[in-house]
């Protein structure tokens, strides 16, 4: 908040971060910028794909995705695995791993390992390379050790892995988290304590290292913390009955499928009871914040969900058993964001007051910077006074009162329902009328202090924006210019005085253009673009060309100076074509290329095949030198024009010169130059027409996986466990 006086006239500006921080945002992103509604990550519907091979005996158990949107597709029914490429639509099963499983349950996925969970097979978790699905390890019934015992046989349910490769597993029988270390082997058991006398069903992990296990039965999320030392004991993350009470959820929520995204958010999916015939389906997938606190619905979709998974990239893909053969997958989008509880997507701002430090002040105008797209508003009020407001039942000072609600926090359910009546306690003061998209307007408030209301109303898409606001005090209008006749009649001297404020808006913007003059000739500024750089750059006899963009012409103006003090010299023409191409060019001159005083001492047929060469590449004309260009592919023709139009403007004027845009290849006896567009680079192997492979090149391979009778390489390719 800064102040300025200027003549009679003062003024108070809000147009930094810090004073826009001063006052009250709601649902608001506040920055240097000014204010804008804020942005959230939003889900919508990408496609829904219809696999027929997904047959009425087909039971999707569970599906894991991998990069590329790559769906592996767990099939209890027949104990196989399917891979479903959801950007080519095919599917394939994976042979010949069918006889390791008795009744598969979770499968997930790490890059190069799959991970298959079965509570009734031999061995009780398989580990399969994605290479060539061999098995990299199994855990059996019986994984436990000294350090950490399981009382009952192993039996896991749900599987999730980490960015370690660290692998979780929900232990039915035992109620525990089993924890793997990359070769299978058990390096913590936890969750005991919380998980006895539940039923959980479903695991879930975060990036920054939470898991989350969902009790569907109990209807609720416990959280455990994760770390190379341990776990924490786990906390119960989300009541779905206390949420169904606030009427959050409905009552007949039933929470089925279960995922997390990179921010933390929890997304839970709704398999209650099927709408009749006729209503609509108002099942949704439920997304929970930090702390568990209820975030609303994903609208763009309805219907019951089974299992839910989210790839690296974010996409959420979700598996409904009423639809068999269906799999929706949905795309993170960010968009302009809705309230709680608001009918519009808006965001609102009070300032703190602004203060005139004179009892009874007469404000003038305010002059906002704004920017309102189509289908967006925004609406400025204010409110003056010199003394405290009654704000609900009792007397209270303004900005203590807006200081105090910009501190509750949103995420504790008792603070948030305070800011909601504390903003409706705020809706009900004396606010003016409020002016429309207006960048400025007069005011009709008195007092000491002035407080700013704006309010932002977008879309999805669009949101305004208001980048500064400033008021003018006190009232000094041009009436005050005018007899004192015309200021007896109180309507026409109202009228008056509106009608010259559109006179003293205008000639305030010519003031505002000469008191900033200075900025008209610096070609750094905001207005120093276009048009008007190129005629300042006419001020220094640089010629009009639109081929220099505003950044090399702004360089241009600054280094002008300089260069002209040796203009037409070799450095003068190097600098200016730096500067137009970003490279800088090599310039070859006669008498770096003469043979003239080489010749007399070393006459031969040598010397005389070299002069020929450099004749033919460079002239022989002792007055011309040549300007040889880096390959440049980008707009070559209108760039070639440009630097021959600075290389005739640059150069002497008795000599001439010649410009070449060099090819990317080395060929000898031509313009080959290191460095320029020949590079010597190692040597590699290369399979392909006329090519040979080197003697130091060394064929290899990486495989993850070990292999009788082929090339398996200890602590290359392999481990022993």
């Amino acid at each position: 908040m800064g102040r300025c006086l200027t003549q009679e006239s003062k003024f108070l500006v809000l147009n930094k971060k810090a004073a826009w921080d001063s006052g009250l945002s709601v649902n608001l992103a506040v920055s240097d910028d000014g204010l804008k509604i804020r942005q959230v990550f939003e889900y919508v519907s990408q496609r829904e794909d219809d696999i027929e091979v997904l047959a009425d005996s087909f039971e999707v158990t569970d599906f894991a995705v991998a990069a590329c949107s790559q769906l592996y597709i767990l099939d209890a029914v027949s104990r196989a695995i399917w891979i479903y490429d959801t950007e080519q639509k095919t599917i394939e099963k994976i042979a010949c791993i069918g006889a390791l499983f008795e009744k598969p349950k979770s499968i997930t996925y790490a890059a190069g390992t799959l991970y298959v969970a079965d509570a009734e097979a031999e061995a009780r978790i398989y580990a399969l390379a994605e290479l060539n699905w061999q098995i990299k390890f199994t855990v059996g019934a019986s994984p436990g050790n000294d350090l950490f015992p399981l009382a009952k046989p192993f039996a896991p349910i749900d599987l999730a892995v980490d960015a370690e490769r660290h692998l979780f597993a929900l232990d039915d029988n035992n109620r525990a988290i089993v924890r793997f270390d990359e070769a299978g082997q058990v390096v913590d058991v936890f969750g005991q304590a919380e998980l006895q006398n539940q039923q959980p069903t479903s695991l879930a992990l975060s990036r920054d290292g939470f898991l989350y296990v969902l009790d569907a039965r109990n209807e609720k999320v416990l959280r455990f913390s994760t770390g190379k030392t341990g776990a924490k004991a786990g906390v119960i993350y989300v009541d779905f009955k206390s949420a169904a009470v606030s009427k959050f959820l409905p009552d007949e929520f039933r929470p089925s499928g279960f995922a997390i995204d990179e921010g933390g958010i929890l997304y839970v999916g709704d398999n209650g009871p099927r709408p009749l015939v006729g209503q609509e389906d108002d099942r949704f997938i439920h997304k929970f914040g930090a702390a568990g606190k209820y975030a609303g619905v994903v609208e763009d979709f309805r219907g019951a969900v089974d299992q839910m998974v989210i790839d690296l990239d974010n996409s959420i893909f979700v598996f409904r058993a009423d639809v068999k053969n269906k799999i929706t997958a949905l795309r993170r989008e960010l968009k302009f964001a809705q309230a709680e509880g608001a009918a519009l997507i808006a965001g609102l701002y009070i300032s703190m007051g602004l203060d005139s430090a004179d009892a009874g002040t007469i404000w003038h105008k305010f002059s906002a910077g704004i920017n309102t797209p189509a289908s967006t508003q925004i609406r400025i009020s204010f409110l003056a006074a010199d003394k405290s407001f009654l704000i609900g039942a009792d007397k209270q000072d303004l900005d203590s009162f807006l200081a105090e609600t910009a501190s509750l926090d949103e995420a504790i359910d008792s603070d948030r329902i305070e800011k909601q009546q504390r903003l409706a306690d705020l809706d009900r003061l004396d606010w003016s009328r409020p002016v429309l998209n207006a960048n400025d307007a007069l005011l009709t408030a008195a007092g000491r202090y002035l407080w700013a209301r704006i309010e932002l109303i977008g879309s999805a898409q669009e949101s305004p924006s208001v980048h500064s606001l400033q008021v003018n005090f006190p009232r000094l209008s041009y009436l005050r210019y005018l007899p004192a006749v015309y200021q007896e009649d109180e309507t026409s001297r109202d009228f008056l005085e509106r009608f010259l404020s559109l006179f003293e808006t205008f000639f305030d913007g010519l003031e505002s253009q000469v008191n900033h003059v200075a900025r008209y000739v610096d070609p750094d500024s905001s207005v120093a673009q276009g048009e008007f750089l190129r005629w300042l750059a006419t001020w220094l006899a640089i010629p009009a060309d639109n081929s220099w963009d505003d950044a090399r012409l702004r360089s241009l103006i600054k280094r002008a100076a300089q260069i002209y003090k040796y203009r037409g010299t070799r450095a003068a023409i190097e600098e200016m074509i730096e500067l137009f191409l970003g490279e800088r060019p090599l310039i070859v001159e006669h008498y770096q290329t003469s043979c003239a005083g080489w010749a007399a001492q070393n006459a031969s047929e040598e010397f005389d095949k070299l002069r020929e060469l450099y004749e033919r590449l460079y002239g022989k004309d002792p007055f011309c030198f040549c300007v040889l260009l880096k390959p440049f592919p980008m707009k070559m023709e209108e760039q070639r024009k440009a630097v021959s139009r600075i290389i005739n403007s640059e150069k002497p004027a008795h000599t001439c010169a010649g410009l070449m845009i060099l090819q990317p290849w080395v060929q000898l006896d031509t313009h080959t130059y290191l460095e320029l567009n020949t590079y010597l680079s190692e040597p590699t192997a290369r399979l392909d027409f006329g090519s040979s492979m080197p003697r130091d090149t060394v064929l290899n391979d990486f495989e993850e996986t070990g292999q009788l009778e082929r090339r398996s390489r200890l602590n290359s390719d392999i481990k022993l466990t």
